[in-house]
């Protein structure tokens, strides 16, 4: 079975469609995205774009749990992510990924695992600090304010 990702005029995901192999195949029974894609326009939606994506791949990386590691180390993982409903497709890169957090304006996307990424590392959680439900939250202001700084710790109360 293939996926395709149904995309708006915005570049915004609509939905993930799972179309049966022979739809995708060309005349020499190879799989073409370009025939999964005419199908699902002719077919399902014609008003919409259409990409083939990857259940087995996300963060860039390639992974389906039924194969053996070595396996999966050898497949290319495909366009960074599989695409949930309000994921972006992001044509210069050939990724799809999530919308930029909000509050998060120095934040930048990794074209690779298709993550956006901190200017800098969250802090580690001590043990104690994980088990007693602390986490940090990101500050943007307090990142512009000083630019060594970003992560807030949180209590719960």
């Amino acid at each position: 079975m293939a996926h395709f990702a149904m995309i708006d005029e915005n570049n915004i995901v609509q939905n993930v469609v799972v179309v049966a192999d022979i739809d995708v195949q060309d005349g020499d029974g190879q799989e073409s995205d370009v025939f999964g894609e005419n199908f699902c326009r002719k077919y399902i939606n014609s008003d919409y774009k259409w990409k083939r994506c990857s259940y087995n791949t996300h963060g860039g990386v390639y992974h389906d749990p039924s194969k053996t590691p070595a396996h999966n180390a050898q497949c290319t993982p495909y366009r960074a992510n599989y695409p949930l409903p309000g994921f972006i497709w992001d044509a210069a890169n050939d990724i799809f990924h999530e919308p930029k957090p909000e509050n998060c304006d120095s934040w930048t996307l990794n074209t690779t695992s298709g993550f956006w990424e901190p200017p800098i590392p969250q802090p580690e959680l001590p043990e104690e600090q994980l088990v007693t439900g602390n986490y940090y939250r990101w500050d943007e202001e307090a990142y512009q304010a000083d630019n060594t700084t970003g992560w807030v710790l949180v209590t719960p109360e």
